[in-house]
Order: structure tokens, then C-alpha cells, then sequence
């Protein structure tokens, strides 16, 4: 029996199987009794039914055991009687299996065991590389469920390859690396430098390999696989919710950013590509320069749109945001171009407004400038906006957004200007807040007092006439001789003329 099992050792395993299968594997030395299998299945089987056919022999002649007791067992099943000396069995699992016969007989029991490996499955091949891709080259690895070695295996040369590229693009042979021997391989598909965008559709190849249960190789769903290339610039917009409005401010038309509102303060990043950057790793990428930007947690529409809210600002503040770009990374590999900051402008406070004038608290004049002052610019305001009591207004004019003027013509004892509130608007919308009631008290000059004033007025005026004439008369007679030389003094001195001529009367 020794010399039996050294030669078993130097057989080629498949010739091993068979010969195991006519040993003794519970026997006398001595003994000349022997199990014969006549029909087993293959080694490797693709198929689930197995037929068994053999003899027990005994004596040196080798002659049937007609008086033995034989039984069969498959695998840990229980024995069975078997003295037909065939066994078929039918839906066998995927696996190793084994079959034992044993013969009870005059010189003992014997035993007889066989071998084999079950495999329906046919094999097939998985095929993985990056989904997305801005490179000339990219490598792809072919995965086997089994070894498919059989009819030459995988193969790949300049005449034939058997993984097969649909699109713009080849497979490289030259590349080919054997990872691990009949089960996985990798090798580099290039890409048409002429194409800016598009897809591959790499495919295995029908019916070119067989397992060693000779099942054949079968297509699977990831035996295909599509590559999408694209060299294409990625673009980033970073844009906001807050309204635009158009203002003209000296003379020229301007877009501006502004709301009084935190609902409008909305930011969102779009782009071109998807990208491969969660939420939270763009978040650390923007820069506020006030406030704190809170993910809104909505959908992304693919990682191709980010949205995020502006919180924790003052009531009246000037917000630019910007981003880094350097670090997003798009599912091609391809830098995403950066966007030009945004600046939007907060305002949620009120103007409010001042009323002034430079007539005196008491006056006599009919006319009142009035200056409006309002805190910040405003718009849409007018005269109808002014109330007035006591007076009407005579002109109103704008001086800058800010600042206007009107005058007012006062025709009571008392008169009130003001400018309610909610009656104009900031930029933002803000309406503005009630002005302080201006006041001016009006007076006139009283009858008699204006009587004695004209009276002393009129009086006066007499006297200078008269001492003109006087002074006209007594040149007329100096002139003529009348008077002496030495008179000469009351031509000269016309209120000392006057004088004497009144203590005369």
C-alpha cells in the first residue's frame, strides 16, 4: 500500500482523483478486496446531477463480492443501501462534494471515497475606473468572479482586445498588467485629444473564455461600464436673493443689492459641473465680511447648487461675499474659474427726518424757508408730503436726496410744519419716521404806533423842506446885495437862519 501512495504523489492531480477513487481507504494490508468506480462525474462539473457506477471486487482474481453489503453516503447525509451499484443524485449545490462507498463483506469492510467540485455559475468580469474624468489617459482594471482561463483567457493586442471601447477613445495594449493571474488585469484607455466632452462605453467581449467547469463566460451588468470625459472650463455663479433696484444718483443709472429684510439674505453658489464638495466643505471656503453664513439645507440639484444664509448682522451694514475656489473639486478634475464677489447692502432702520428754519421763532415776515434734513437718502418725496397749518407752501425744491428746501407763506399768528410718518422711502424700503413739529409765531405792527411813525415821519420831512427853501432864498439874496457881507454867516449856517427866523415869530 505504501508504494501505492508514492506513486499517487507523483500523478498530475486530475489523474490523482481517479486513482484515489479505486483505493482502499479502510482495508486490510492483506486484503485483495477492492471498490471499482466505473462512471464518476468530472473533477469539475457544471452540472448538478451526478451518476455513480462501480463494482466490489475481492480475491486476487478480482472477481465480484456477491454476498457483500454495500452502502453509499453523499457528503454528511446518512448511508444508504445501494446493491444496484448505481447512484444518481440531481439538484446538487454549487461546491465540494463527496461521495463514499462501503462494502461489508467476509473479509471486512472496505471503503471507497471520490472527489469533485459542483460550479454552475459562469464567470464573468467586473470593470471599474473613474466615472469622470478631464485626462487623455485613464486607467481601467478588469475584475474575473473566477479564473476564465480556458480558450486563451483575456486577451488584449493591437489586432483584437477583448474588452471592447464604443466613443472616442481605444485601449492602449502596450499598458496591460497581469494584478493577479486569470482573475484581474488593468491597463489605460486613451481618450481622443479632438473631443472636449463626451462619454465611453467600455464593454467585455461574448463567449471568449471558459471556467474549469467548462461553464462559459456570461455578461453581467458590470461588465460594462460608461466613462465621461469632459476638459470643459467649470464655472462658479455666486449670486443672492436681495432685490437689484435701479437708482440714478449724478446723473447716471446704477444696479445696487439692497433689502431691509433677513428673509432676502440669501446667498447661492451654481455651477456648471457638479462638483465633489459637501456643504459644509464650500462653507469654509466663503468669506463674509459680516455676519455668519448657515447652510439652508435644501436641495443641491446634484452638488450643483449650494445655498446658504446670512445671519448675525447689524441693522445697517455693507455684506461682500466672496470664495476660494482652489480647493472645489469637480467630478472631472478640472479647476473650477473663480466669481467675482458679491456686495449687497442691509438696511432695516428708519430715516428719520428734522425740520429747521432760519427766521426767528417770533417774526413779522410772511415768508419762512424751511429746511428738511432727512438722516440718509430717501425717495419719492414731494410737497404733498409736507403738512402745513397756518400757511401754504410757495416753492419746493430738492437739494439732494437728503436734504430739501421749501418756503412757506404764512397767513395765521401761528404757523406749523411737519412731515408725518410713512409718507417716503429709503432705498431699502424702509418708510420714514414723523419729523418735530416746527413752529413759527407771526406778528404785525400795531395802528397807533404806525399813526405816530407817520406823523414824526411827515413832520420831519416839512422841516427839510423847508430849510432847503431858506437856504435857496438867502443865496438869492446874497447874491443880489440884499444882505450885507457880514450877514454873511446865515447863508452859510441854514439852521441858524432857521433859528432866528423862529424867534422872530
Amino acid at each position: 500500500m505504501g508504494s501505492r501512495w508514492g506513486a499517487l504523489c507523483r500523478l498530475p492531480p486530475l489523474i490523482s482523483w481517479t486513482v484515489m477513487a479505486i483505493l482502499l481507504v479502510d482495508a486490510d494490508v492483506d486484503s485483495d478486496a477492492a471498490v471499482k468506480f466505473l462512471k464518476v462525474p468530472p473533477v469539475f462539473s457544471a452540472s448538478s446531477s451526478a451518476t455513480f457506477q462501480f463494482e466490489v471486487t475481492e480475491g486476487r482474481n478480482g472477481s465480484s463480492c456477491h454476498d457483500c453489503s454495500i452502502s453509499c453516503k453523499l457528503d454528511n447525509y446518512n448511508s444508504f443501501a445501494c446493491e444496484r451499484k448505481e447512484v444518481t443524485y440531481s439538484g446538487l449545490l454549487d461546491g465540494n462534494h463527496t461521495f463514499k462507498i462501503c462494502s461489508s463483506g467476509s473479509q471486512g469492510v472496505r471503503c471507497a471515497s471520490y472527489n469533485w467540485t459542483v460550479d454552475t455559475i459562469s464567470p464573468t468580469a467586473y470593470i471599474s475606473a473613474a466615472s469622470f474624468t478631464n485626462a487623455l489617459n485613464i486607467s481601467v482594471n478588469v475584475s474575473f468572479s473566477e479564473p476564465c482561463t480556458s480558450g486563451g483567457g483575456f486577451k488584449c493586442s493591437p489586432s483584437h482586445c477583448d474588452l471592447l471601447i464604443y466613443g472616442a477613445g481605444r485601449v492602449l495594449p502596450s499598458t496591460l498588467r497581469v494584478l493577479l493571474p486569470g482573475l484581474k488585469f488593468s491597463f489605460m484607455v486613451g481618450i481622443s485629444a479632438d473631443v472636449q466632452f463626451g462619454r465611453l462605453i467600455l464593454a467585455m467581449d461574448k463567449v471568449f473564455c471558459t471556467d474549469n467547469a467548462g461553464n462559459m463566460f456570461k455578461q453581467s451588468s458590470d461588465s460594462s461600464f460608461i466613462l465621461h470625459f469632459d476638459r470643459r472650463s467649470v464655472f462658479m455663479n455666486l449670486t443672492s436673493h436681495v432685490p437689484e433696484k435701479l437708482l440714478q444718483l449724478n446723473g447716471l443709472l446704477r444696479t445696487v443689492q439692497v433689502s431691509n429684510s433677513a428673509r432676502d439674505l440669501k446667498i447661492y453658489l451654481s455651477f456648471s459641473e457638479p462638483v465633489l464638495n459637501s456643504s459644509e466643505e464650500i462653507l469654509d471656503l466663503l468669506h463674509a465680511s459680516s455676519g455668519l453664513l448657515v447652510p439652508t439645507n435644501k436641495s443641491n440639484l446634484g452638488n450643483r447648487r449650494f445655498g446658504y444664509l446670512v445671519q448675525n448682522i447689524s441693522s445697517m451694514t455693507v455684506v461682500t461675499i466672496s470664495c476660494d475656489t482652489t480647493y472645489i473639486i469637480t467630478r472631472q478634475g478640472t479647476p473650477v474659474s473663480p466669481s467675482d464677489p458679491i456686495t449687497f447692502l442691509y438696511d432695516a432702520d428708519r430715516p428719520s427726518v428734522r425740520l429747521s428754519t432760519t427766521s426767528n421763532i417770533w417774526t413779522r415776515q410772511h415768508k419762512i424757508p424751511v429746511l428738511i434734513n432727512f438722516e440718509k437718502p430717501v425717495f419719492n418725496f414731494n410737497s404733498s408730503a409736507i403738512i402745513i397749518s397756518g400757511g401754504s407752501i410757495l416753492s419746493f425744491h430738492e437739494i439732494t436726496k437728503s436734504t430739501y428746501i421749501s418756503e412757506i407763506h404764512g397767513n395765521g399768528s401761528v404757523i406749523s410744519v411737519e412731515v408725518p410718518e410713512n409718507r417716503t422711502t429709503d432705498i431699502a424700503g424702509n418708510k420714514n419716521l414723523a419729523s418735530n413739529l416746527l413752529q413759527v409765531n407771526h406778528y404785525s405792527t400795531p395802528t397807533v404806533s404806525s399813526l405816530l411813525s407817520i406823523v414824526a415821519t411827515v413832520a420831519l420831512a416839512m422841516t427839510s423842506m423847508v430849510a432847503t427853501l431858506l437856504t435857496l432864498s438867502s443865496s438869492s439874496l446874497l447874491y443880489s446885495g440884499a444882505i450885507s457881507g457880514q450877514k454873511s454867516y446865515v447863508v452859510s449856517e441854514p439852521s441858524r437862519n432857521l433859528l432866528v427866523e423862529c424867534r422872530s415869530f
